[in-house]
């Protein structure tokens, strides 16, 4: 018998984007260890996981598309405070699933229990802003991202971090940390803030929007220490050449 899937507050049964190069399956589990005020999931933040009872429905879908299907990705809201997700992660794996993770990082040692195939961890500014301006309230804070990061760099091409540009978050101070925070990471997303969904704050919607140019400047000062370093929804080969170009001086 598979386990009850607690803390499960969403699915989406087929995604082609959520997990590089791979058909997924998206699961999303509730709570979270932060209140980025930028959150575009708030509903799962407040959600008490009652898709919990549609697990049978979840496993059942997962056992007949194993053909059509290659990954499962574990997301949130936070899915590293769920204190079963080794379990189902485990479980998931034996029916021949990879496993992609979506994560901040405040808990690294679930994400060394897990073990991921793929893992995207979102950084989301100097981790000396972490409890002003994203409400953390955990402690040594920076020593979870480094250990985290220090995963993610040892995975190489098998990890992403993702920084989203929020206003009064991501400034160009911040982005000076994360550059040496970052350093020997292969692939970094800057991501604009979105604001096509509900956000937790919903005021924070109405906050002057980070310049393109501005997000240019934080990918120039972050290319140095990072593999490489794109823009999300900037022309691929925009960021390619960018890539391409900074290689070649260093060459």
């Amino acid at each position: 018998m598979r386990s009850r899937l607690i803390g499960l507050a969403g699915c989406t049964k087929t995604s082609c984007i959520d997990f590089p190069g791979t058909v997924s399956t998206v699961l999303f589990f509730a709570g979270c260890n932060l209140r980025c005020p930028y959150c575009h999931n708030p509903h799962v933040l407040e959600s008490g996981g009652e898709l919990g009872g549609a697990s049978e429905g979840v496993w059942r879908f997962l056992e007949k598309r194993r053909s059509l299907i290659d990954g499962v990705v574990l997301s949130g809201g936070e899915p590293t405070i769920n204190p079963h997700l080794e379990k189902f992660a485990t479980e998931i794996a034996s029916l021949g699933y990879r496993i992609k993770l979506d994560t901040n990082g405040l808990t690294p040692e679930m994400i060394e229990r897990v073990a991921p195939d793929y893992l995207a961890l979102d950084v989301k500014t100097d981790p000396a802003r972490y409890s002003t301006h994203l409400g953390a309230s955990c402690s040594d804070i920076e020593a979870k991202l480094r250990r985290s990061v220090a995963i993610a760099r040892a995975m190489g091409d098998r990890a992403e971090v993702r920084i989203t540009v929020a206003p009064g978050i991501v400034d160009r101070a911040a982005v000076l940390v994360l550059g040496d925070m970052l350093k020997g990471i292969k692939t970094v997303f800057l991501q604009p803030m979105s604001r096509r969904a509900r956000l937790l704050d919903p005021a924070f919607g109405n906050v002057p929007a980070v310049p393109d140019a501005e997000i240019r400047h934080y990918r120039d000062l972050l290319g140095g220490s990072v593999g490489k370093c794109i823009i999300r929804g900037e022309p691929v080969d925009a960021s390619v050449h960018y890539a391409s170009e900074r290689e070649a001086k260093a060459a």
